[in-house]
């Protein structure tokens, strides 16, 4: 026997990983359950150099401008930490530690002064 449910539509926002991070990735602070940020996140400026300065994700992170790249090398050197070519192995470590590198790429100085 079906009961009356009093919800009558659920409504899915979508958004895109950094807007979920700004929205719900503090919330680990909360709940430490969800898999969420913590603060002690980085990226290196120059994956290739072992002393290179790292820039720490926080709070008060400042709007980025431009854009992160969303095209299928910008996305290869985010996720790997290497710039894209023909020759790039698929069983290259996803490390997350490209995107400083990626930005700095793409307008020289950007990364440096947030």
């Amino acid at each position: 026997m079906a009961s009356e449910c009093p919800i009558k539509t659920v409504v899915l926002l979508v958004q895109e990983n950094r807007s979920f991070d700004h929205m719900l990735g503090w919330m680990k602070s909360l709940n430490p359950e969800i898999d969420g940020v913590t603060g002690a996140e980085w990226n290196p400026m120059s994956t290739s150099d072992p002393n290179s300065k790292r820039l720490y994700f926080g709070d008060r992170s400042g709007f980025v401008e431009p854009d992160p790249g969303h095209c299928f090398e910008a996305v290869f050197q985010q996720v790997y930490g290497v710039p894209w070519t023909p020759e790039a192995s698929a069983s290259l470590e996803p490390t997350m530690q490209g995107f400083a590198q990626q930005a700095e790429a793409k307008l020289k100085g950007i990364v440096g002064n947030l």
